[in-house]
């Protein structure tokens, strides 16, 4: 259910409240706070209840919400989710709002189409129609917010067990990523990076187009084990942080290419300082502010409060700058056999899914369908496995043979391998597949920011 601007603004409001009571928490404690939770932190991306992904501005704010009301995972169901699983929200539960861009497309008469209609048109034809995109909001709940875990503990638990961070350690006791050690080993970022032993601090060189990073054990400082072990967060954060500003490249998003205002620098850290935190925060650590960003709040907070849209705009930079980071990962921890932190990946698209059961019943498959997710996954005895969902509905996971599990995660994001997924899924369920997608009520689409 969509609401009015007014709805949408508040939501923005409410956001920019939160970014402000984040950054003065940050800086009463003298920056030893983190972005997200501080000591603690929610692993993955915030999901609604059938598994998929808030991205940008949302995941942002869904993940301090959780965290700062000690959910215990970030997913999220609007009332009527609710009631439709046999829940009931608990007693005085405020709800949450999450963001979405919606078009209004209307002729030189005043006249609605609808997007899809839009979309069909010659570029020419465009011409005479007026667009428009406005913000609008709907509201969640956290499923802490209600009684699952009484009625269902089942599917609670299930849920609880996709957001179980891992403690990785390395030799030296610092905290250990081997998805972001094997992007820079084998220079799987858009940019070269180039470790160092003599660079005094990582930075992102738009001349040479190039991340500097300094060796991991240089920023090894503390004493104390729990410290050394953040030391290694500060490492991959560090490097998150260059990843981020070197994605705004005028080859790529086109963000930082002649800025050279006061204004605009802070505003160009503070993306990638909240890319990285979204990104870090997603793989299981926090991302503390780095010491020479510590300046710049000031000026964060002004622009917050002087121009709340400020958080908008910014928001728009970090869900790109933040995506583009989270699918080079998946593709070096698809490479290591661990799951994506992405589903979009794993996704059949539409397209393949209309092409494995056309020659069925194709009339079953109209467009509001989400369609089939699916995705392929080692299981701890080490053998592969392939788990769909049908709008939503999760089906049972089917064993399938090593050596098309260990092709498919040899195969590159794309067509290629959603066309393999495809056949997987199709393989391992059959007619089941088509039951589940006969059964499932159509649902409405929306953009997502």
């Amino acid at each position: 259910m969509a609401y009015s601007n007014e709805r949408a603004e508040k939501a923005v409001e409410l956001f920019t409240e939160m970014m402000i009571s984040r950054m003065k928490e940050m800086k009463a404690s003298d920056w030893k706070r983190g972005w997200m939770a501080g000591d603690k932190s929610l692993f993955g991306l915030p999901q609604n209840l059938s598994g998929r992904n808030y991205s940008g501005m949302n995941s942002l704010f869904l993940q301090w919400n959780s965290a700062r009301h000690g959910y215990r995972m970030p997913v999220f169901l609007t009332f009527l989710q609710a009631q439709k699983e046999n829940l009931r929200i608990k007693e005085g539960s405020k709800s949450f709002p999450v963001l979405y861009w919606a078009i209004s497309i209307k002729d030189k008469n005043g006249n609605k189409i609808l997007e899809d209609e839009y979309r069909q048109l010659s570029e020419k034809e465009k011409k005479e129609y007026d667009v428009k995109s406005f913000l609008r909001a709907f509201t969640v709940f956290n499923v802490d917010q209600t009684n699952m875990m009484r009625v269902n503990p089942e599917l609670y638990k299930k849920l609880l067990k996709r957001f179980q961070p891992s403690i990785n350690v390395d030799v030296s006791g610092m905290y250990e990523n081997k998805a972001i050690d094997r992007m820079i080993d084998t220079q799987g970022w858009i940019c070269p990076i180039k470790p160092s032993e003599t660079a005094k601090e990582p930075y992102y060189s738009l001349t040479g187009d190039m991340v500097v990073l300094p060796m991991k054990h240089r920023f090894k400082v503390s004493t104390t084990r729990d410290e050394i072990y953040k030391d290694g967060m500060e490492y991959y954060s560090s490097a998150l942080h260059e990843f981020a500003h070197s994605t705004g490249a005028s080859s790529r998003l086109n963000r930082i290419d002649g800025i050279s205002s006061s204004e605009d620098i802070a505003r160009e850290e503070l993306v990638a300082e909240l890319s990285a935190a979204l990104v870090g925060n997603t793989m299981g650590f926090d991302k503390r502010i780095l010491d020479n960003n510590a300046a710049y709040v000031d000026g964060w907070l002004s622009a917050l409060s002087d121009n709340p849209r400020f958080i908008v705009s910014v928001m728009s930079d970090v869900s790109k700058a933040s995506h583009m980071i989270i699918e080079s990962i998946d593709k070096q921890k698809i490479a290591l056999g661990e799951r994506p932190l992405l589903y979009a990946d794993q996704q059949v698209a539409k397209s393949e899914s209309k092409a494995l059961l056309q020659n069925q019943s194709e009339q079953h498959l109209g467009p509001n369908k989400e369609g089939v997710m699916a995705s392929v996954y080692k299981t701890p005895e080490g053998e592969f496995a392939v788990q769909a969902t049908v709008n939503g509905k999760s089906l049972e996971p089917q064993k399938i043979d090593r050596k098309t599990g260990t092709l498919f995660m040899t195969l590159p994001l794309g067509k290629e391998r959603n066309a393999a997924l495809a056949n997987i899924v199709h393989t391992a369920y059959g007619n089941k597949l088509l039951a589940e997608t006969k059964t499932e009520e159509n649902h409405s689409r929306s953009m997502k920011l």
